[in-house]
């Protein structure tokens, strides 16, 4: 019978009727199935048992009655060993339990009887009258040890109790107060043992109905939490696997890949004008495309022993064990012919074709590579981009050999430097939070640049272009700006954070320029940190050095970020006091193997004998929260206390100091 809903409600019911009413049949039926293998075996051992011992009382029928000791042991040996062979007899064949326990209760009221009445023709007759006790280890057999139903045992355990009665009271040749007072014991020995009997029948009843509650029990909680994690890893619109499943999925991926001649692909799918599609037709007309894309790319992904996933927006990835670059390209061209083939209208693409397409970026991994998922998401989103600034509709291989510069770079830098002027770049807030209260301390502050037809480019692709070109200079000085101008208006804590590049550090009126945006807004200078990216050794540039220590004699907060990501971390610890080092989130997220976490310790040790105050990235659980509060980390920041929001959308500011 399976834990239906039927056997739960039966259980409930069962343990709230009182314990002297009769157990409900069809749990009973369950209990006796349950302990049949266990009270099979009891049984045979248990005869075996008592046939050693009913034999080996002989001896004292040798002693007691020399009259007919002869006769007494051959009654025993051939009762004992018949018993014996046929409760085995019946065990090895096979039959049922109940017609088992027959035979071995028979089995002991014929021993208890058959010897009984070839004593009783002894002449010792006070001999008899004391050794007759012996009668009340059949009783207590047939009652205690051998889980017998109650019944069998009532019934069995009766029949020798008034059997020796009997013989005590009509047979027996000794005086009249002795019989009496033999047959009392009889009877009280035969009600004790029933007693017993009933009591431990009805525990064992009552362990196995809190046994199959507490199953019943643990089956519910793991379908809720089948539930639970399927919800989790499922995305709520086109009900595909979301970015949490993918990051899993990828993670026993990764784990078969050494086994495997095959290679992980990546191919991330951006829906093509989108944002004009949804301005168009409505929010409803977009998600009812959404889920038609995810319907046909979870198709196609299958068909192809791949995993499609929602990863956000109109934002798609799929992951694929693929044989070479061409095996991915034939994937790829796949999705892009699949999405066509739908003939979903666009109203207005602003280009020749009037239908739905994707534009495809794809990443292959690679021997000398990293095997992080990061890192392909960042290549795919490079090509992905290329994919756009080549007409959209097609897709686009990441290549890390190729050295001449493609169009899509150019193309961004000329967007880049009108990104200020033609309002394509805002701001969003992440908050950094204390790792023991939990209360707001601050927001670091994360640039976003958008294409012209609104489409949002990843900071992965926009960030080097910047960097290479020079833009990040303007950029980075609006985004200070920005930051600084919101800090007054909305408060958001005690400090707010921007991130500065090596290139931004070495322009020589970096450090007035900052002096100037502080002072214009009225902001206190420690209200503000810069965050550095270990990267290259910024201490070879005496510039950058002195706009530092410029800035830090001025009171803005200097924090190093990404520390452990580069190899100029040690020393650059040597030769500046960080106000805060934020430590990888690769290095929290590698802590389910053993030499992960003790490497996180190592460096949060590090940083605490330095005097540094720690702050981790990437916190996405409770677990690894309370994992960081253990080792002594400071801060937090990451997405189990708030995703990265333009500022309208944070209502509450909690200021406080950070550690």
């Amino acid at each position: 019978m399976q834990l239906t809903e039927e056997v739960a409600q039966r259980v409930v019911a069962a343990l709230a009727r009182p314990r002297w009413h009769s157990p409900d049949p069809t749990l009973l039926v369950r209990f006796l199935q349950k302990e049949a293998d266990e009270n099979r075996k009891l049984v045979q051992w248990g005869i075996r048992a008592a046939v050693l011992s009913y034999v080996a009382y002989g001896l004292f029928d040798w002693f007691l009655f020399q009259d007919i000791a002869d006769r007494l042991v051959l009654t025993r040996v051939t009762l004992g060993i018949t018993s014996l062979a046929l409760v085995e007899f019946i065990a090895r064949r096979g039959f049922a339990l109940a017609t088992l326990h027959l035979v071995a209760a028979l089995a002991i009221v014929v021993g208890a009887v058959g010897w009984l009445l070839s004593a009783l023709g002894t002449g010792h007759q006070a001999a008899l009258s004391h050794f007759m006790v012996f009668g009340t280890v059949f009783i207590l057999g047939a009652n205690l040890f051998f889980n017998f139903r109650f019944w069998l045992s009532a019934i069995s355990s009766a029949t020798v109790t008034i059997s020796f009665i009997g013989a005590a009271l009509f047979s027996l040749q000794t005086d009249i107060v002795g019989r009496v007072v033999l047959s009392a014991y009889f009877v009280n020995c035969l009600v004790l043992s029933l007693y017993l009997s009933w009591r431990l029948s009805v525990e064992r009843y009552q362990t196995f109905l809190h046994a199959l509650r507490a199953q019943i029990q643990e089956q519910a909680a793991i379908k809720k939490g089948q539930k639970l994690t399927e919800i989790a890893d499922t995305d709520p619109l086109t009900g595909m696997k979301n970015r949490r499943a993918i990051i899993r999925e990828f993670s026993e991926m990764r784990n078969e890949w050494a086994a495997d001649d095959d290679e992980i692909g990546l191919i991330l799918i951006d829906v093509d004008y989108f944002k004009r599609f949804n301005d168009g037709l409505g929010h409803q007309a977009g998600d009812d495309c959404l889920i038609k894309l995810a319907y046909v790319l979870s198709e196609t992904a299958a068909s192809n022993n791949a995993i499609a996933a929602r990863y956000g927006g109109e934002e798609f990835v799929v992951l694929c064990k693929v044989a070479g670059r061409a095996h991915l390209n034939e994937l790829a061209q796949q999705f892009c012919r699949a999405v066509e083939d739908l003939h979903i209208h666009h109203p207005d693409r602003g280009d020749k074709l009037n239908i739905v397409t994707i534009s495809a970026g794809a990443s292959l991994t690679r021997a000398d590579q990293s095997m992080e998922l990061r890192i392909l998401l960042q290549e795919a989103d490079r090509a992905l981009y290329t994919s756009k600034f080549a007409g959209r509709a097609t897709f686009t291989i990441y290549d890390p050999h190729a050295t001449d510069r493609d169009r899509s770079s150019e193309n961004l830098s000329e967007l880049l430097k009108l990104a200020v002027s033609k309002q394509l770049v805002s701001v969003a807030y992440q908050p950094i939070c204390d790792l023991a209260s939990g209360r707001v301390l601050g927001h670091e502050t994360l640039m976003r640049v958008c294409d012209f037809d609104g489409t949002m480019i990843s900071p992965s692709v926009f960030i080097p272009v910047a960097e290479q070109t020079g833009a990040i200079v303007e950029l980075g000085t609006w985004l200070i700006d920005q930051a600084c101008s919101d800090m007054v208006e909305y408060g958001l804590g005690s400090v707010v954070t921007a991130n500065v590049s090596v290139r931004q550090l070495k322009a020589p009126n970096f450090s007035l320029r900052i002096t100037e945006i502080l002072g214009r807004h009225g902001l206190a200078p420690q209200k503000l940190a810069i965050e550095i990216t270990e990267g290259s050794d910024i201490f070879l540039e005496a510039q950058a050095v002195r706009n530092m220590e410029r800035l830090r004699n001025l009171g803005v907060q200097i924090w190093l970020d990404d520390f452990g990501t580069g190899f100029a971390g040690l020393s650059w610890l040597r030769r500046f006091k960080f106000d805060v080092v934020k430590i990888d989130r690769s290095f929290l997220h590698d802590c389910q193997t053993s030499r992960g976490l003790s490497l996180l310790q190592d460096m949060v040790g590090l940083l605490r004998n330095l005097d540094h105050a720690v702050l981790a990235e990437g916190v996405e659980t409770e677990e690894q929260q309370v994992l960081l509060q253990r080792l002594g980390v400071h801060s937090m920041q990451g997405f189990l206390t708030g995703h990265p929001v333009p500022i309208e959308e944070i209502n509450q500011v909690r200021p406080g100091l950070v550690a």
